[in-house]
């Protein structure tokens, strides 16, 4: 794995639509995806975000019939 190969958290932030303030916020709260800290700067791995989209996952339960 190179640096070039991570997503930085303004990246992140755009592909999901949100602001990086809330990125920031759900590392400190450890609800987001494991991440890389470089320095100053927050990095997060492709498989990572993976990862944690799959623990993300709900399965929409059956309607009860009646």
């Amino acid at each position: 794995m190179q640096v070039m190969d991570l997503i930085s958290e303004v990246d992140l932030a755009s592909a999901r639509g949100v602001c990086v303030r809330t990125i920031q916020r759900e590392r400190a709260q450890r609800l987001g995806p494991a991440f890389i800290r470089l320095g100053r700067k927050v990095f997060y791995r492709p498989e990572a975000i993976s990862d944690w989209l799959l623990k993300k996952e709900q399965i929409q339960p059956r309607a009860t019939a009646k």
